[in-house]
């Protein structure tokens, strides 16, 4: 009968610990899963930011000369893009400003963008996401362009594709990101133009 009873207690405290153990993996699960919650939402909201153009010089002027012109530069970068491939498959599209009442001379009328071919106007970009617009101006004027980007955004790969698919479940549309638009001026002049008569003072 003791032995019966021996048995029985030992019986009782390994159910015990076998229960105290699937607690604690239960609760260890819940911690676990809330971390990856907490994780996944972090990276999501991260994603739902707006991605922003930079562009440093919004007003600039330009010397038009009659050799060896070099364009003018103006430099634009991508703000709130996390990985290389995002960089890489950014799209850039500059079109003059409607309200604007001058024209470059040879400006093509839907604009242009990083891939389009054109000797005098177009777009060079780099591998960090950032671009160069360059503009051979010939004419004088005061010339206003309109900038942005367009990007398909890039899932982490270091996550499980079954975390990839419900991070892309969470991001939802925010996938597909614009920029908004930023308007540039360029003021051409010419060099060496027609200077202004001194005024001669007499005493």
């Amino acid at each position: 009968m003791k032995k019966n009873m021996v048995y029985f207690v030992l019986y009782i405290v390994l159910i015990s610990e076998l229960l105290m153990v699937i607690v604690e993996r239960d609760d260890l699960l819940d911690q676990e899963e809330a971390i990856r919650d907490k994780m996944l939402a972090t990276i999501a909201e991260s994603y739902k930011k707006p991605v922003l153009l930079n562009i440093p010089e919004v007003k600039s002027d330009y010397s038009i000369k009659s050799k060896n012109q070099e364009p003018k530069k103006v430099v634009m970068t991508p703000i709130g893009l996390v990985s290389d491939k995002e960089k890489a498959n950014i799209h850039y599209s500059i079109v003059v400003d409607p309200k604007s009442k001058t024209v470059p001379l040879g400006w093509p009328k839907t604009g242009i963008t990083d891939e389009t071919k054109n000797d005098k106007y177009f777009i060079d970009k780099n591998s960090d996401g950032s671009a160069v617009f360059n503009a051979l101006l010939t004419r004088p004027g005061k010339y206003t362009f309109v900038a942005q980007f367009h990007v398909k955004r890039e899932l982490p790969d270091y996550l499980p594709d079954f975390l990839r698919k419900e991070l892309k479940e969470m991001v939802g549309d925010n996938l597909e990101a614009v920029s908004p638009k930023v308007k540039f001026t360029i003021n051409a002049k010419r060099l060496g133009g027609v200077k202004k008569k001194e005024v001669e003072f007499s005493f």
